[in-house]
């Protein structure tokens, strides 16, 4: 009972001890922000002995806050009228006055009132047992105990606090930090009292662990703070500890000493609490003294006091419910009545108004039903053809976009031969080989054939499309699939001195439209000899996977990156830059073509490739069947 006493009479401060009543004073006041402070600091003098006598001059200090808009005044009065019903044991309106506090104090920026807030209010949390919110409001306030603005006495309260949650919850070690911190912290600032107050709790620890030496030390040393302040209440209060002190280490009649002086300094302080400690001191004394009669009377004053002082906090309390309530009651109905005209003039007004609009507009209703019953149709059926239109436009935008794209993607491979052909005359030219130059008729024929099949393609696609790509799937044989890209692509191959392999189990066929994968083949091959560095080779394969056939096409070539592999992987346009790529160049325009077709077949592409380790892409497409 006697290690919280002192760290109790932290719970609810917000100021340092020994604050002047201006009681005398503040009568004569105008109403100004001066006077709200003073309220509030009179309030807060008495909260702590005479809480409900406190109460009524912090609810006037809110009042005439709220009138004069004061803010700043409002926040530490809602703080201290919060005190007041915190020690009228009415937690639950406490907090919630806490909490306007808070606000106010997040609105205005004020970290010391953000700081007094959360460690008010979980102070409460701490009387009423909740432990766990108690903790959540002191880590928001020891975060915010750094900022600047946060006063001395905030901060020996939220330690002060700490160190008894911590002593309550049995770790010693931590309610020890946080009582050493508040201690030095007293000393720092030159707070006597609160000095005192940590001397006491050290003492009274040290006590329980049985280190009396110890434990009377400190209780000295707070007694002489206590008595060069001139503070009898607390004086009391260390005069009982070391009465107790005194008495378990067998020095019985000192401790009966201390406990009259105790006696006499709490009838002095008119600490009705600190009286009943003094009872409780007595009464053990004398027990121990084996005086029962004596020890039975003190007992007999000590039950008398404890029950007036629970029916005087029960009757304050229930006093300040029912001054609360009535409060609330009577600003209710006074609102209620306010509101209630309001709304009365505020319907009278809209009533006529509502009645002219009224007539205004059932003659403009009859008039614009009219007019619409005329138009209705007519809109219906140009919606319709307006939907029409722009569906089949966006269809044919659609299949131009797609034609031109393939026409000069795939017109590409066949050009490149050609290149590949005037590169081989000079090569042979340099040479001399004559040999190598009767070859090259027979090599232009070839592309020139090439180039003609694949404009003939282009163009009878061309002209039997009317809107999407006809997908008309067929059996095709692998092996004359790759054997056709090897005789397209064999110029450009040699030009650039890359060789052309094809794996492929014989007899492996697919179910898919013939142009479509003739262009997908075609890209794949193109990019890969246009990646590929002279000498390197390409290589074709295909290979039965489940229900499809995985035709693959692999280079030489320095790869790519696994962060180009995905943007190439992705859905959206491929904007390949040089330094991605390095050498590599292009738009992408040939990759989104194969996906598209690839995805027609209701096919895979897959790209595997490694920095210096080349590139492969897997495209997945249906087999033919038996």
């Amino acid at each position: 009972m006697l290690l919280l006493f002192a760290a109790g009479q932290l719970l609810w401060a917000q100021a340092p001890v020994g604050t002047a009543s201006p009681k005398n004073r503040w009568r004569s006041r105008p109403a100004s922000p001066q006077r709200v402070r003073e309220l509030d600091s009179l309030s807060y003098a008495l909260h702590d002995i005479m809480p409900d006598t406190a109460r009524r001059y912090g609810e006037q200090a809110v009042a005439l806050a709220q009138q004069l808009q004061d803010q700043r005044g409002l926040m530490h009065s809602l703080a201290t009228l919060g005190s007041c019903y915190a020690v009228l044991s009415d937690g639950a309106h406490a907090l919630q006055l806490y909490a306007e506090s808070q606000a106010l104090a997040r609105h205005l920026g004020d970290a010391d009132g953000l700081v007094r807030s959360h460690t008010t209010m979980a102070a409460v949390h701490h009387e009423r047992s909740d432990t766990a919110s108690a903790w959540q409001h002191y880590r928001h306030a020891l975060r915010l105990a750094g900022h600047k603005g946060v006063q001395p006495a905030t901060l020996l309260t939220l330690y002060g606090n700490l160190s008894s949650l911590f002593f309550h919850l049995g770790q010693d070690a931590r309610a020890l930090r946080y009582t050493d911190m508040a201690l030095e912290l007293a000393r720092r600032t030159g707070n006597r009292m609160n000095e005192s107050i940590y001397l006491a709790n050290l003492g009274t620890y040290h006590f329980y662990g049985q280190r009396y030496a110890l434990a009377e030390k400190l209780i000295r040393q707070s007694l002489a703070l206590t008595q060069q302040a001139h503070q009898p209440r607390y004086e009391a209060g260390d005069l009982a500890l070391l009465s107790m002190v005194l008495l378990e280490t067998g020095r019985t009649p000192e401790a009966a000493a201390l406990a009259r002086l105790s006696l006499r300094q709490a009838r002095l302080g008119q600490s009705k609490e600190r009286v009943l400690d003094a009872y409780n001191m007595l009464a053990e004394v004398t027990a121990r003294q084996r005086q029962y009669q004596q020890a039975y009377q003190w007992q007999q004053h000590y039950a008398a006091l404890n029950d007036s002082l629970n029916n005087g906090r029960r009757l304050a309390t229930l006093t300040a419910l029912q001054s609360r309530y009535d409060s609330e009651d009577r600003e209710k109905q006074i609102q209620l009545l306010t509101q209630q005209a309001e709304l009365q003039q505020l319907r009278n007004r809209e009533l006529w108004g509502v009645i002219t609009a009224l007539v205004l507009g059932l003659l403009g209703a009859g008039l614009l039903y009219w007019q619409l019953r005329r138009s209705r149709a007519a809109l219906a059926a140009n919606n319709v053809v307006l939907q029409e239109t722009t569906a089949e436009l966006r269809q044919m935008a659609a299949s131009k976009d797609r034609l031109y794209a393939i026409v000069a993607h795939d017109l590409r491979g066949p050009v490149t031969s050609f290149v590949g052909v005037t590169e081989l005359i000079g090569f042979y030219l340099k040479r001399k080989d004559e040999e190598g130059l009767q070859r090259l008729p027979a090599l232009v024929r070839q592309s020139a054939q090439s180039l003609n099949n694949l404009l003939d393609n282009l163009l009878n696609w061309a002209v039997s499309q009317t809107g999407e790509l006809a997908y008309r799937p067929e059996q095709l044989d692998v092996a004359e699939l790759f054997a056709e890209n090897q005789q397209l692509y064999q110029t450009t191959a040699e030009a650039k001195q890359i060789s052309l392999e094809a794996v492929h189990p014989a007899g492996l066929t697919l179910w898919a439209d013939h142009n479509m994968t003739r262009t997908i083949l075609r890209n794949l091959v193109g990019n890969a000899l246009k990646f590929t560095p002279p000498g390197g080779t390409v290589q074709f394969a295909a290979a039965k996977a489940g229900a499809n056939v995985l035709l693959t096409v692999t280079d030489s070539g320095r790869g790519m990156p696994a962060n180009l592999v995905t943007e190439l992987l992705s859905s959206g346009p491929i904007q390949a830059s040089t330094t991605l790529l390095g050498s590599r160049t292009g738009t992408g325009l040939g990759l989104l073509l194969c996906k598209a077709f690839v995805q027609r077949h209701g096919g895979t592409l897959d790209i595997r490739s490694t920095p210096d380790g080349g590139t492969s892409v897997l495209v997945g497409l249906p087999a033919a069947r038996g």
